[in-house]
């Protein structure tokens, strides 16, 4: 993993890239909003020719179950007039990765509340055309996947840069939302979630070796002799078995589209899997 990682959060890169981008920002805590979602520059190389931006959102959806959206994007200097790393950059087949865990907001009997573990790929997904954009999409039942309540997603982008993976130990946070979208889930400010810093943080340094998962019916998994069941919060690195598999067999439904000056960004409809004991 290269060691000149450079990370910028979009609040401070706006200001730099006015033209570069059009986006707006979403309060990530603003769970009644229509989505949430946070974009940072998770890699830079070290004359910011080259980066990688990771982003990951929620929302209510087609269904009003949950909708889940992660981004891997390349951008690059291609110009001698330094522009710092704002133009498409098409990857090959294979150089732009994708992955998401979906946590739910899980409050106990004594009235502590934890973010659980609900899904999560069941794979690492890779682009199968050039492309510099390559997005990863789960629509959610209209129950929900694991009851009702607070929901977010941890986005894992990764992609290829002088023959190496970049980016694919840092993750970002979309932010929370609450699901089903229904008026009778109306929340007030003393029902939401605390999101603690290691599920904020781009960095898994500080996470804890593993979080508990909840089930579809908004409880806690439990083994068979009761203990709670638990996972690891962070997806492992994609081997290279699993790369050379997905390039000759790509998973799940894939689009393409190709903006005015024909960069293509892939889109593939991924498969969730809540972990089991």
């Amino acid at each position: 993993m290269s060691s000149s990682r450079r990370r910028r959060s979009l609040r401070t890169a706006l200001l730099a890239l006015p033209a570069a981008f059009g986006l707006t920002m979403v309060a990530a805590t603003s769970a009644n909003a229509h989505y949430v979602y946070w974009t940072e520059q998770v890699w830079g190389n070290a004359d910011s020719s080259r980066c990688l931006w990771n982003r990951a959102e929620t929302s209510h959806g087609s269904t009003g179950g949950g909708y889940f959206k992660g981004d891997s994007t390349s951008y690059a200097d291609i110009d001698p007039n330094p522009l710092d790393c704002v133009l498409s950059w098409d990857r090959n087949s294979g150089e732009l990765a994708e992955g998401m865990i979906v946590f739910k907001w899980y409050v106990d009997a004594n009235g502590d509340g934890s973010w659980l573990i609900c899904d999560r790929t069941d794979q690492w997904y890779f682009n199968s055309e050039p492309a510099w954009k390559f997005e990863l999409t789960w629509t959610a039942p209209a129950e929900g996947l694991c009851g009702a309540g607070y929901y977010g997603i941890r986005n894992y982008a990764g992609m290829v840069d002088s023959g190496e993976w970049v980016g694919l130990n840092a993750n970002v946070w979309s932010g929370y939302h609450l699901l089903p979208d229904t008026s009778s889930l109306a929340a007030t400010a003393e029902d939401e979630p605390v999101v603690p810093d290691w599920l904020k943080n781009t960095d898994t340094s500080d996470d804890p070796a593993s979080v508990p998962v909840i089930g579809e019916n908004g409880e806690p998994v439990r083994n068979s002799d009761g203990s709670l069941f638990t996972v690891s919060p962070n997806l492992p690195e994609p081997t290279a078995a699993a790369i050379a598999t997905a390039a000759q067999d790509p998973a799940g439904e894939r689009t393409f589209t190709k903006d005015a000056d024909g960069s293509v960004t892939e889109t593939v409809a991924g498969q969730l899997t809540r972990p089991a004991p």
